[in-house]
């Protein structure tokens, strides 16, 4: 009887076997986040950035338009001050080949992805890592939304 690397033991996270992905934590893409306050989503990537770091789990940062959206935010910047974010111009992550040599660079199989936006940041890419049968999941900490619980604004609104 076989086991599926999509459930059970082989399906747990390890150091050993995950790369970590944050995605676009710019101060221009927080002007829209309305589902969690902005200074809880920067504790909590910079968290996860450091926990990944502390356990040597490899770390790619993105953003996406640089010129219009900003720089890493700081405080993420400042846990690894000597990496530079690849500059993407394809909204969905995982259409950027330089994201997916990254990941795929580091020999890695399970995929961690953080992104600023559920609905853009995380959703898309991890559909298709999955397709493309890479082991995708999300991260424990809370992406923030266009939308929040006591609003309907839409992105852009």
């Amino acid at each position: 009887m076989s086991t599926s690397p999509k459930a059970g033991l082989e399906a747990l996270l390890t150091p050993e076997e995950s790369v970590l992905v944050l995605i676009d934590h710019q101060p221009y893409q927080f002007a829209n986040l309305h589902s969690h306050e902005p200074m809880m989503v920067t504790n909590n990537v910079v968290g996860l950035a450091k926990a990944a770091k502390g356990y040597g789990v490899p770390t790619i940062l993105t953003t996406v338009v640089e010129d219009r959206g900003g720089l890493l935010i700081q405080p993420l910047q400042d846990v690894f001050p000597d990496q530079e974010p690849i500059n993407r111009t394809f909204i969905n992550t995982w259409e950027d080949q330089v994201v997916v040599d990254a990941v795929k660079a580091t020999g890695r199989k399970k995929l961690i992805i953080a992104g600023l936006w559920t609905e853009i940041c995380v959703a898309m890419p991890a559909i298709q890592a999955a397709a493309k049968a890479s082991m995708s999941t999300s991260s424990p900490t809370p992406p923030g939304a266009c939308r929040s619980r006591r609003t309907t604004w839409r992105c852009g609104a």
